[in-house]
């Protein structure tokens, strides 16, 4: 038997691969510009394609199953779905890790739904924070001021606030949709905190609305909240206008 060392690297080196065949369909789809309904090629022409056996591709459809981009179609083939109705969350941040671009109505859209979760979420935990929420909240602003002192990028303590506050809702499903949400933008977040001038402010931002949730003033923290987005949201668009064919990185 191997050592595990051997075998988890083994483990780690084959989804390297699947992700990497996985990108390279998805760039397939883009360059051929398919659409929904359409079919895809065979596994045996996806496997000559790109010069790996058909138990690679096997696998690599089946992520795009799990994320709802294609479906099997008994005894027809392998077809594109319709990813604004059927895709599911998981497949925007797949895109994001595979470097695959979001156009212009997928930020618009996810711009919108990250205001409509996170004020309504701020407004919720202002109302239903415990002793153990506040605790974690106390946390993620200890590492943030450690962070803005050292000058080091704030973009995982962002992510660690607004996911403490969205703990502090006591609803794991919006905790979950908005963990999705911090998944699919760690590279657009990490360049906007990179020049270390925004940092400050979103730490002040982030006492700010921590202050009034302990206080139990849900109102007081849902408009920090609201005020607080309006920032990155115009980095996104701002940034959607500098991408050539309205894209934008994740």
């Amino acid at each position: 038997m191997p050592p595990a060392h051997t075998a988890i690297a083994g483990r780690i080196g084959r989804e390297d691969e699947r992700s990497d065949l996985v990108a390279r369909i998805l760039a397939f789809v883009a360059e051929r510009r398919l659409t929904s309904g359409e079919r895809l090629p065979s596994e045996r022409e996806l496997a000559e394609r790109f010069e790996v056996g058909r138990n690679a591709i096997r696998e690599a459809i089946a992520v795009l199953e799990t994320v709802r981009l294609v479906e099997r179609r008994p005894n027809s083939g392998i077809y594109l779905r319709a990813v604004d109705r059927d895709g599911s969350l998981d497949a925007l941040v797949l895109r994001a890790d595979l470097g695959v671009p979001l156009d212009e109505a997928e930020v618009s859209e996810l711009i919108e739904m990250r205001r409509i979760l996170e004020v309504q979420g701020t407004e919720l935990a202002g109302l239903r924070r415990r002793d153990d929420d506040l605790a974690r909240i106390d946390a993620a602003l200890g590492a943030g001021r450690q962070a803005v002192a050292a000058g080091e990028n704030f973009a995982a303590c962002d992510a660690e606030f607004h996911l403490a506050v969205a703990a502090a809702t006591r609803n794991s499903v919006l905790r979950r949709v908005v963990n999705s949400f911090y998944l699919l933008s760690r590279t657009r977040r990490w360049h906007y905190f990179a020049d270390g001038r925004r940092a400050p402010e979103a730490q002040r931002q982030h006492e700010a609305m921590a202050a009034a949730i302990r206080a139990g003033d849900a109102a007081a923290a849902a408009g920090l909240m609201r005020a607080h987005l309006q920032s990155t949201e115009a980095y996104w668009h701002e940034l959607l206008q500098r991408q050539p064919g309205g894209k934008a990185a994740s």
